[in-house]
């Protein structure tokens, strides 16, 4: 016995004295890990301001974008000669317009001296009223802008003596192109694009796009207090004199709803001290709240362009943001071009011209004090772990350090990817609960990837494929066909009148109708055919092995199954389906997106000519 405890005070002697030399470099470690991972958690921050304002400035450029599209169906609306010429039709037009725009929030009417003559809310319609006392009798704009407005107007009247002849002319030669029976061309198709944008030129006059109208926001009572875009357009009366102007305020409450998604999308990273802001570069000032940055700062370091920099004690990115100009631009584009102006040129527009930028500042003293936490907790634990290491080091056996290298091992597995590892349970003390847990973990983690997965593919409402596997499994397909030398047909098919389903039994029942055409579709499809739901009421057929002639055959025979079909309600109401549908052949030289676009004129031309119906 007492050469056993001289034994073992020699251990504990020479484990002490091994420890401490290794207590020295592990402590070294310790502190070159905690810099390692403050200069990681940096980067890490950096990148996440970059993309944060790339993909935030991208929601706001499409959501301007689409309000463009959607001022132009607005202005046509409104700009209905008869309706100008009546002022209470005129008023109700106005009004239901108003009511179902997504994107503007009030309508300022005016005569053709630029006095205010009617203002319009977008509220409920128990609660919408004309306002006369807020900003009638008033002037919108100020004598620069309406000299700038009117002589915009004055130059599409002064240049429609031009347009009418150039419509005519290549009216003419479209006619010659019929009498030659070259009708299906190519060159036709483009003649008459022209022909339809010179006409949309014609009837509509030109559009403006201000950044201004904070004050009459206010005076209206608007959701927000500051500038917005301002679209104005002519009225016309039907003998073509000017009767007034109509201006639609953007609705700023939804890109200040862009800018709160995009700071709580960073407060669930754990990012709290946190700007989101738009700002205009020339001259430098905010359009948006702050909190952290100072207009002063910014003029003395400068602006960020591309990725982030590290300055003003914090992580700063910018990506510009379409202003008035890029869109008087992309407006004057879409009116005068007989092509749409593409995803790359309006982004481009938008880095040469526009002044305004969305900026994320990230403020470094939150994730400091955190790096500092870290290194206070990776101490006290090193401290405890190196005396609990003295205290057990005798402990330590084959039967504890065996499982543990096990674990280790499915652990890395785990970690290389393999989540169908399994790590072996030979007991039931710690060791072996830790096997347990990590084999709940990894069969945890083997689900919610099964899950991830499965959502990132399916549409959520119908179970159908979303456009994403539509997009993987059509570039699959499209290989096995050029393998086998097959052709593939594409249908794209949009449910008719499926609003008026809505607006009549809402939301919820239009969610089960779409459910039901999808089980009535997939009842009749072929195993091999790819049904997938794009959005809303429109869906997308992939039919492999299968040619124009045996496609449309088989769209038709899918129509008339599901006008066959009548899906019931739970109020009692029945509904029956029509489709309108438009197929095409997949080929060789098409990406998936140009063939849908494809298909997509196909459906458009069922519909212009009375729905339900095919056309290939």
């Amino acid at each position: 016995m007492p050469l056993v405890g001289a034994l073992r005070m020699n251990l504990l002697t020479k484990i002490l004295f091994w420890m401490f030399p290794v207590a020295l470099p592990v402590m070294g470690f310790t502190w070159s890990y905690y810099h390692v991972q403050l200069d990681a958690s940096a980067e890490q921050i950096g990148n996440i301001s970059s993309l944060a304002s790339t993909s935030g400035a991208q929601r706001l450029n499409d959501f301007l974008r689409l309000r463009v599209s959607e001022f132009e169906l607005l202005g046509s609306s409104i700009n209905s000669c008869d309706n100008v010429g009546n002022t209470d039709n005129f008023v109700l037009s106005v009004r239901n317009v108003l009511q179902q725009s997504q994107g503007f929030s009030a309508l300022i009417i005016a005569d053709e001296k630029g006095k205010v003559d009617i203002s319009l809310t977008a509220r409920a319609s128990s609660s919408q009223s004309e306002l006369p006392h807020s900003l009638q009798g008033s002037w919108l704009f100020d004598a620069w802008h309406f000299e700038h407005i009117d002589a915009l107007f004055q130059r599409w009247r002064d240049d429609l003596p031009e347009l009418q002849r150039q419509k005519n002319e290549l009216f003419m030669q479209a006619l010659e192109m019929e009498r030659r029976g070259d009708a299906n061309s190519v060159d036709y198709r483009r003649l008459q694009n022209r022909i339809f944008r010179l006409t949309s030129h014609i009837a509509r006059p030109p559009i403006h796009i201000d950044y201004a109208g904070g004050r009459e926001a206010a005076l209206l009572g608007l959701l927000f207090e500051r500038d917005t875009f301002l679209f104005t357009q002519p009225l016309l009366s039907c003998d073509g004199n000017l009767k007034g102007y109509v201006t639609a305020f953007l609705d700023r409450s939804k890109i200040d709803d862009i800018l709160n998604d995009l700071r709580n999308s960073l407060a669930d990273r754990g990012i709290h001290s946190v700007d989101v802001v738009l700002l205009r570069n020339n001259p430098l000032r905010f359009e948006s709240d702050y909190r952290y940055l100072s207009v002063a700062a910014l003029q003395e370091s400068g602006l960020p362009s591309g990725a982030f920099r590290h300055q003003f004690d914090g992580f700063v990115a910018s990506a510009p943001v379409a202003d008035e100009q890029v869109l008087n631009q992309l407006m004057e584009q879409v009116s005068t071009t007989t092509l749409n102006v593409s995803a790359a040129e309006y982004q481009n527009s938008i880095n040469q011209l526009s002044s305004l930028s969305l900026l994320v500042f990230i403020a470094d003293h939150g994730w400091r004090e955190g790096g500092k936490k870290l290194l206070l907790e990776a101490s006290t634990w090193l401290l405890v772990s190196m005396f609990l290491l003295f205290v057990l080091v005798f402990m330590l056996a084959q039967n504890i350090v065996a499982p543990v290298v096990r674990l280790k091992q499915s652990v890395d597995k785990v970690e290389a990817g393999d989540l169908s590892v399994k790590a072996e349970v030979s007991s039931s003390d710690e060791i072996g609960q830790l096997a347990s847990a990590f084999n709940r973990m990894t069969n945890a983690l083997q689900r919610s990837e099964d899950k991830l997965t499965r959502l990132a593919r399916e549409d959520a409402l119908t179970g159908l494929m979303n456009r994403r596997a539509l997009n993987e499994e059509a570039i699959k397909e499209r290989h096995r066909a050029q393998r086998l030398n097959t052709t593939i047909a594409i249908a794209m098919i949009d449910l008719d009148h499926f609003k008026e389903i809505n607006d009549r039994y809402g939301h919820a029942a239009g969610d089960w109708v779409l459910k039901e055409f999808a089980r009535i579709m997939q009842g009749v499809l072929r195993k091999t055919d790819l049904f997938s739901r794009i959005g809303g009421e429109e869906f997308v057929l992939l039919l492999p092995d299968t040619d124009l002639s045996t496609a449309h055959k088989l769209v038709e025979t899918l129509l008339i199954s599901v006008q066959q079909s009548q899906i019931a309600l739970e109020n009692g109401a029945v509904v029956q389906l029509t489709f309108s549908a438009g197929v095409v052949t997949w080929p060789e030289d098409c990406g998936i997106d140009e063939v849908l676009h494809q298909a997509d004129e196909k459906l458009y031309q069922a519909k212009l000519t009375g729905r339900n119906q095919v056309v290939s």
